[in-house]
């Protein structure tokens, strides 16, 4: 199976583009699924049934698994199993009908407009590095940009006469974001004060923003720890990391009027319903303007 899974995988590389976030998900997910049929006697996928299949999601709610995680699970395993029917690597595919649904899917936290501006105010004070952790804060905020395009970020993606900003995200689909004047000024700060002095300590000259404290690119996982730091400040900063920076950027452009294909067009998603989770964020902002604006209301 693990040849399958690996050729598998490069299609998705290859042909979709995936990150290599997505694909290490994608191999974990599978990886789960062939312990199973190692246990289960299952040698051959070309005899694996849906009712296999199904035996294989119980078995992951047994096991204690989150309903978004199996559901996950589950659109992985109908991927690999179409891409080997395609393929021609097994007569038929056995999870056309297979389905886990997500109830009472959980929103998104997000921070209140006080405490984004807490957090962006007071990010890097406490920081050998005060500059960099200040731009971080103020540029996930502002443009709502996902962890891994913060850390490719190149010094030309960013226009500062316009505050436009090229990403990268998923697939390789390229956007421009937006970023307002204290992120811009947080920016220009750190390139001109900090980051010429990491890149010269490590020999680094190539182009990327944002330089870890040896001068070498900055990973995501430092990037998530730079967030947990500056919002370990606040009083509910626990569990903040910079995706809640992007769903707070969301549910604060669609609470002070923004209109939703914008929203969905500064955070790169492909269908717009993936970003209509944020309007039942903004329902109580909505209650309140119309109880505060309408005659009769």
């Amino acid at each position: 199976m693990e040849e399958q899974i690996q050729s598998f995988l490069e299609h998705l590389g290859s042909a979709r583009k995936l990150s290599p976030n997505t694909l290490s998900a994608y191999r974990r997910d599978l990886a789960q699924l062939a312990d199973f049929f190692e246990r289960a006697g299952v040698e051959d996928l070309a005899l694996v049934n849906h009712r296999t299949l199904r035996s294989f999601l119980a078995n992951q709610q047994t096991r204690g698994y989150s309903r978004a995680t199996i559901a996950r699970r589950c659109a992985c395993i109908r991927a690999f199993f179409s891409f080997l029917a395609e393929s021609g690597r097994i007569p038929n595919d056995p999870s056309t009908s297979l389905s886990f649904t997500v109830k009472g899917r959980k929103l998104p936290r997000f921070l209140s407009e006080e405490e984004a501006a807490g957090m962006a105010d007071e990010a890097g004070r406490h920081s050998t590095s005060s500059n960099r952790d200040k731009a971080i804060i103020e540029l996930l905020y502002a443009t709502g940009m996902r962890v891994g395009e913060l850390c490719t970020l190149r010094t030309g993606d960013v226009d500062f006469t316009s505050g436009a900003v090229r990403v990268v995200g998923k697939g390789d689909r390229e956007r421009v974001v937006l970023a307002g004047r204290p992120a811009l000024r947080a920016l220009r700060d750190y390139l001109s004060e900090e980051r010429p002095a990491l890149s010269r300590a490590s020999g680094y000259d190539g182009d990327i923003v944002f330089l870890g404290s040896r001068g070498r690119p900055l990973d995501p996982r430092q990037a998530r720890r730079v967030v947990h730091r500056e919002a370990s400040l606040l009083v509910s900063g626990e569990g903040v990391s910079p995706h809640t920076m992007r769903h707070t950027f969301a549910t604060h452009l669609l609470s002070n009027g923004a209109d939703l294909r914008s929203v969905q067009e500064l955070l790169g998603h492909k269908n717009v319903a993936t970003t209509q989770i944020y309007t039942h964020l903004t329902r109580g902002e909505i209650r309140k303007a119309y109880d505060e604006s309408h005659p009769r209301a």
